[in-house]
């Protein structure tokens, strides 16, 4: 997970816009995070096929591996 601000530590993964398993090309919108201030939304840093190892609704802190894009 990014760092999305200097004074925060971890966020909700509040929504996966791609499937587990589906391609994902570099810039599309690849899930929703909040925060107690913001949600934001992440775009894929690369193209590949999208694995999660996270869950939508979890809180996660920043740095934590969400998934790989391969």
């Amino acid at each position: 997970m990014p760092k999305p601000g200097d004074a925060i530590t971890e966020a909700v993964l509040l929504s996966i816009l791609v499937t587990d398993g589906a391609h994902i090309d570099e810039g599309a919108p690849l899930y929703v995070l909040e925060t107690d201030k913001v949600e934001m939304e992440i775009v894929a840093p690369s193209a590949g096929t999208v694995r999660w190892s996270a869950e939508e609704g979890e809180t996660y802190e920043v740095g934590t591996l969400l998934g790989v894009i391969e």
